[in-house]
């Protein structure tokens, strides 16, 4: 059973990754020739989409013009509320990216990083200190978009959110120009460091991570450490956060992304997953019921025409020009449309 989990959890997520990367393809493909442009993309910006859920409560706007990106958002938060930060553990494209560094170190000096000689305490607050990070940039940023008055959020989505997934592939072609060094530099850093220490990126710095964290605290499946823990301390080498599952009853703080790993690998069955902390769930069970969730909502998107871009062709063209970005069909959609 332990095998079929771990087995599944990687099947999981390399489908993912990889729709993602097509979904990459396939928008370079969008701006080269003006077709096939994926709304899969909506999720490297998850500002705009959080930006766009905030502007739908406040005002009842609907963003129309890159709705997937909130309903991504709203997929993460739902999830989570039911089955933990499952999210970041099993779908998102960075985590997986994060745990393929992590699989290559071990792979080259079979063996991981020895830790640091800290005293447990110190190295718990060191932990705690560290990822007040993610939290404080978290903060700024819904604190930020909510003091935003109601009435002028529709004009800053104009000008800011709308090109958003433009602006992004800009950055990267920027970037293989050799522009935007600072920033590479400290996306380089990011990964060096999230070699030697697994997810650094996630334990630290992600503000998305952190958000969903706050409402996995809530959610209604929980992590429990039963009585009949032995302190062995297996769980502890394996969660890829950090986290020391032993010293804990409740597994259910802001950290952890439920990919079992602690509770496949405890001899004892010591960690179990429930509902509420009553009726228990079989582990192999519960990736199952967490993707089905995940694309259950973006399905229901889909069905109900709040998924697909209503950005017309020839306001990307324009999109794309006032970013410098020229392609033939622009020039051709764009000339066609003044004649």
């Amino acid at each position: 059973m332990d095998s079929m989990i771990k087995k599944f959890r990687v099947i999981v997520r390399a489908i993912f990754f990889v729709v993602m990367v097509v979904a990459i393809i396939q928008y370079i493909h969008f701006v080269n020739t003006g077709h096939g442009r994926s709304d899969i993309v909506e999720i490297f910006c998850p500002i705009g989409g959080f930006y766009s859920l905030i502007m739908w409560i406040k005002t009842g706007f609907i963003d129309h013009l890159h709705p997937a990106g909130m309903i991504f958002i709203l997929a993460g938060i739902i999830t989570t509320l039911f089955f933990m930060k499952g999210f970041c553990g099993w779908i998102c494209p960075v985590g997986t990216l994060l745990d393929g560094l992590t699989f290559t170190r071990g792979k080259i000096f079979h063996q991981n990083v020895p830790d640091i000689p800290i005293p447990s305490r110190s190295k718990t607050l060191l932990e705690a200190l560290l990822s007040l990070i993610k939290f404080a940039i978290m903060i700024v940023l819904v604190y930020f978009i909510l003091r935003l008055p109601g009435q002028i959020m529709p004009m800053i989505y104009q000008n800011a959110v709308l090109p958003e997934d433009v602006s992004l592939y800009k950055f990267w072609i920027d970037a293989f120009k050799g522009g935007h060094n600072l920033t590479l530099r400290i996306i380089g850093g990011i990964l060096i460091f999230s070699y030697f220490i697994p997810r650094f990126w996630c334990r630290y710095l992600c503000p998305l991570g952190a958000f969903y964290g706050i409402f996995n605290i809530f959610s209604f499946l929980r992590i429990k450490k039963e009585n009949n823990c032995t302190n062995c301390k297996l769980c502890d080498k394996e969660c890829p956060m950090g986290l020391s599952p032993y010293t804990s009853k409740l597994l259910n703080n802001t950290r952890c992304i439920a990919c079992l790993n602690a509770v496949e690998k405890c001899p004892g069955h010591s960690l179990s997953i429930s509902f509420f902390g009553f009726y228990k769930l079989k582990p192999i069970i519960y990736p199952v019921i967490l993707v089905l969730l995940y694309l259950g909502i973006i399905g229901f998107a889909v069905k109900n025409d709040m998924w697909t871009s209503k950005i017309s062709p020839r306001m990307y063209a324009k999109i794309f020009m006032q970013h410098g970005i020229i392609k033939p069909w622009m020039t051709k959609l764009l000339m066609s449309e003044n004649k």
